[in-house]
């Protein structure tokens, strides 16, 4: 099993697509493991999550959020949708 260093530094070098993919399934992970407050799953999100701040790309995590969101068959709330949108600074 990777280290959590080994975890960023392989995000770390993921494309934006590859990101929000691996958001999504860290996500969707950390939520199944929710009965579980050491599982791995909940350090990894926080890495993604820590990942995309770094980018300075934060809708790439909202994204990947809402992506796991809907594998669960829900809809994102309009405010989350907008989130995952692009900022054009």
């Amino acid at each position: 099993m990777p280290s959590l260093s080994e975890y960023r530094a392989k995000i770390e070098a993921m494309t934006d697509d590859e990101l929000v993919k691996e958001v999504a399934d860290a996500v969707w992970l950390s939520a199944y493991a929710s009965n579980n407050p050491r599982s791995k799953y909940h350090e990894e999100v926080d890495a993604a999550h820590d990942e995309c701040r770094r980018r300075e790309k934060p809708w790439l995590y909202q994204r990947g959020w809402n992506k796991a969101y809907r594998s669960q068959g829900y809809e994102p709330s309009a405010a989350d949708i907008e989130a995952a949108k692009e900022s054009v600074s």
